[in-house]
């Protein structure tokens, strides 16, 4: 099987335990592996989903970061 090489960056939508949003970004070969990281990085009980917003690429730059690291990035918003 072939390996790509190719890093993305992916916002991920993170809904905590008590129904707050969190927004995280993370590094990775697919969007798929990206949730996958976030939910490693995550507590249990929250889940994770990739976001629909997208970074420019001056964003991405700025973040600098690398294969397989999650961040959150934004403060906790409270949806209804």
């Amino acid at each position: 099987m072939a390996s790509s090489s190719t890093t993305g960056v992916y916002l991920v939508r993170v809904l905590t335990d008590d129904r707050a949003n969190r927004l995280w970004v993370a590094a990775a070969s697919s969007s798929e592996d990206a949730v996958s990281l976030v939910l490693n990085a995550i507590p249990e009980g929250w889940s994770a989903s990739l976001a629909q917003e997208q970074l420019t690429p001056a964003e991405v730059e700025a973040l600098d970061l690398k294969h397989g690291e999650v961040h959150q990035i934004t403060r906790t918003i409270r949806m209804s």
